[in-house]
């Protein structure tokens, strides 16, 4: 019986799911950010891929991942699986683009829809051994697939922001039959595996275990002469920064460049289609600016509008702001400037890196900042203050370092579960 409404919650689901997509078409076709996305490689959404070349004797393992960063945290994870076959699949063109110039999986392409004739094509083709879903991708068909493939699913790094925790509960009912189809669930705190232990009703097997971007490679640092930039110069960046902060840093900027004019501005916007609006708003305050393509970094204030540069920008800043936070957006990824010894800012809601977070803020390696007013005396401080910046940066990069291991314990529970 319990089959049997499985079966039925997902015929229900693969219904409301082909019904909806020609509205999910449309909203796409006239959205300007996921428009010139929406063609790219549109055979593989529909699992219709050239042969995969896999060698027989190599054991198959499928990991999926939603976006970019999700692709770039699990870099080391991919480092630890060279002996086998790996597939992975992406939501986003970019991830598919970056995890293709990584060249560290045997077989890259994007997911397909989670409908179950095309799920299923999918799973014939890849024929994994074991599926392995990264932070919080639950796909009801494709959890289905693999449990009646007798595929082990793992969910690695799982993590489940209250906002998306929420939306699950509503409809717990449904998820729990399908979230408990996972065998194990590697959760990045206690708070996330709590949330998942709820929606699974104590069927899977749950762990903490930190998050696997500390282990992420941060050895690759730019030099300040590649950016026409000098020692003396100082370099604030705001990384990621959502709707509403573009204003917030445009303001802090105007407020600082009168007294120090050695100071340098990055902004990078955390969805690249805004581009066009921040200028807007740079135009509006009057700023002068430079776009980052352009090679140009002659004005004080830099728009970065293109993607991969961020990580090399916060390697030879003074002090970094992590976006997402001032607004109520949940915050970004604050391990990346602090791994590279950098002071970190951010605003108090920071809901989706809350361990993180708070282990910057005690370990004194991050501050938090209030608003436009807060955040530019905290810029003016460490202009002023090279001693107390230098400790703060000392602060966070130890706080990084003490988190590392997560990497080498979850590539052993990968691989524990395709030996069990």
């Amino acid at each position: 019986m319990v089959n049997k409404m499985l079966e039925i919650y997902l015929i229900a689901y693969n219904i409301l799911f082909v019904l909806s997509l020609p509205l999910i078409v449309f909203a796409i076709v006239f959205n300007n950010k996921h428009r010139k996305d929406f063609f790219y490689k549109l055979s593989e959404r529909f699992a219709v891929y050239k042969p995969l070349g896999k060698n027989s004797k190599k054991t198959t393992i499928w990991i999926h991942c939603a976006s970019l960063g999700e692709v770039i945290a699990v870099e080391p994870i991919l480092n630890g699986l060279q002996d086998y076959y790996v597939v992975l699949t992406t939501i986003t063109k970019s991830g598919r683009q970056y995890a293709q110039k990584l060249q560290k999986a045997d077989f890259v392409t994007l997911l397909p829809l989670d409908i179950y004739p095309i799920m299923n094509k999918a799973f014939n083709s890849i024929k994994p051994d074991i599926l392995v879903l990264v932070e919080t991708e639950l796909w009801a068909t494709m959890l289905y697939t693999a449990s009646h493939k007798n595929i082990k699913a793992i969910i690695i790094n799982g993590r489940m922001s209250e906002q998306s925790y929420k939306s699950y509960k509503r409809l717990k009912f449904f998820w729990n039959r399908f979230v408990g189809l996972i065998s194990i669930i590697i959760a990045r705190s206690k708070d996330d595996a709590d949330r998942f232990s709820f929606l699974t009703n104590g069927k899977s097997n749950i762990i903490v275990s930190g998050n696997i971007k500390y282990d992420s490679n941060f050895t690759t640092g730019s030099k300040r002469d590649c950016f026409l930039l000098s020692e003396d110069d100082f370099i604030f960046t705001a990384g990621s920064t959502r709707k509403g902060e573009d204003e917030i840093i445009a303001d802090v900027y105007n407020k600082i460049i009168p007294d120090f004019s050695k100071i340098k501005f990055f902004l990078a916007p955390r969805h690249l289609s805004r581009i066009e609006d921040v200028i807007k708003i740079l135009e509006d305050k009057h700023i002068k600016y430079s776009l980052f393509s352009t090679g140009d970094f002659s004005n004080n204030f830099i728009l970065i509008d293109i993607f991969g540069e961020l990580q090399s920008i916060y390697s030879i800043s003074n002090v970094c702001y992590v976006g997402g936070s001032i607004v109520d957006k949940g915050g970004q990824n604050p391990i990346e400037p602090a791994a590279y010894g950098k002071p970190v800012l951010f605003g108090k809601n920071m809901g989706n890196f809350k361990t993180e977070a708070e282990s910057l803020v005690k370990a004194f390696g991050a501050l938090i900042v209030e608003d436009s007013d807060d955040l530019a005396k905290k810029i003016r401080e460490f202009i002023s203050n090279k001693q107390l910046s230098e400790a703060i940066g000392k602060n966070a990069l130890k706080t990084v370092n003490s988190q590392k291991g997560v990497a080498s314990f979850t590539i052993e529970k990968i691989k524990e579960n395709l030996n069990a």
